[in-house]
């Protein structure tokens, strides 16, 4: 039997975050190809800088003294804390060993002994014809106990697809139904007057969105809690660009979305909130959303080319907003719940 040794990653630890970086892409080669690689200064920068709604373990899985399996575990501390999240990879060539069950039995027992009750994560499945199958992740989940909860899709946009005149002509269809609204947007620190109504809309996200049996809770979001995330990103040296759609005789945040740059990360870019009031919907607002924080991410950020998404596949509504505008499907993702 393999002799398996678990670990934390320490921020100092520069040949601990080589080789884990190593393992992760390894894993993404295998399991992911059309995946981006995973950027080893953001994993340095989210070790030194830990956010302050979760605590984040950063577990190894080491055979002979290299790092051979990973699994980044988040805790929640604000609001869904009976939950732990968390991701796992192991290298190709150790796997079969032990490995990623070394890994899950270390998890377990970390959350029962923090008082948690849910784990939770997320599995490849194959989608297209020229993807790779992920039997065995998914067979080694429900091997020890996990279930599914809810099937969501990664979509990727690629941002020079769609010509720059079919945008135009979606735009101004959607503005001929968002009569009253106005555009607002920002890099990083939302205006005084929306962030109110920027914590509301977050808030309501887990409580708008599918999530199928998932054991969660919507989010306690207020206006310091978003002032801290957008500290954290400013940082980290992130980008986060947000666009949002405000009712003018009100001043309601009707729609909001944001894109996250990350620190040294040329080509990709990570789809965050997209999210409409209930009270505003069939405004087109959705559209004008995506199109309108696309084109602001490319003024500050030219060579971003992607931008990365993730949504139920039973949510239609966005999902048909996505790909009018550019994104299309690549795998889809299981999420898997554990209850202990």
């Amino acid at each position: 039997m393999t002799d398996i040794k678990i670990s934390t990653l320490a921020p100092g630890d520069l040949a601990g975050i080589d080789q884990w970086t190593e393992t992760v892409k390894a894993s993404w080669t295998e399991d992911l190809p059309l995946f981006p690689a995973p950027s080893k200064p953001n994993l340095m920068i989210s070790l030194m800088l830990p956010a302050e709604a979760v605590r984040t373990e950063y577990i190894t899985a080491s055979v002979d003294g290299r790092i051979v399996g990973v699994s980044e575990a988040v805790f929640h501390l604000k609001d869904n804390t009976h939950l732990v999240e968390f991701e796992l990879d192991v290298h190709p060539e150790f796997r079969r060993r032990g490995v990623a069950t070394a890994i899950l039995d270390h998890i377990e027992r970390r959350a029962v002994a923090d008082g948690r009750r849910t784990l939770m994560i997320y599995a490849p499945d194959q989608l297209r014809e020229d993807y790779p199958k992920h039997v065995a992740g998914q067979a080694l989940l429900e091997k020890h106990g996990y279930t599914k909860g809810l099937d969501e899709v990664r979509r990727t946009a690629d941002l020079d697809l769609v010509p720059a005149a079919e945008l135009d002509e979606q735009l101004a269809g959607a503005w001929e139904r968002a009569e009253g609204y106005e555009l607002v947007q920002w890099i990083n620190h939302a205006p005084e007057e929306l962030v109110d109504g920027i914590a509301y809309l977050d808030g309501r996200l887990l409580q708008d969105a599918p999530m199928g049996t998932l054991d969660m809770e919507p989010q306690k979001v207020d206006a310091e809690r978003v002032r801290q995330n957008e500290r954290r990103a400013s940082s980290r040296g992130d980008l986060k660009v947000n666009t949002v759609v405000r009712h003018i005789e009100s001043g309601t945040v009707a729609g909001w979305t944001d894109i996250m740059v990350q620190s040294g990360v040329e080509e990709h870019a990570w789809q965050g909130i997209t999210i409409v009031d209930p009270d505003h919907r069939g405004h087109r607002i959705g559209t004008i959303l995506k199109i309108e924080n696309h084109r602001l991410v490319r003024a500050y950020r030219p060579h971003v080319k992607y931008v990365h998404t993730w949504n139920a596949e039973e949510n239609d509504f966005m999902i048909s907003i996505n790909e009018a505008v550019g994104y299309r499907a690549q795998e889809r993702w299981l999420a898997y719940q554990k209850k202990i």
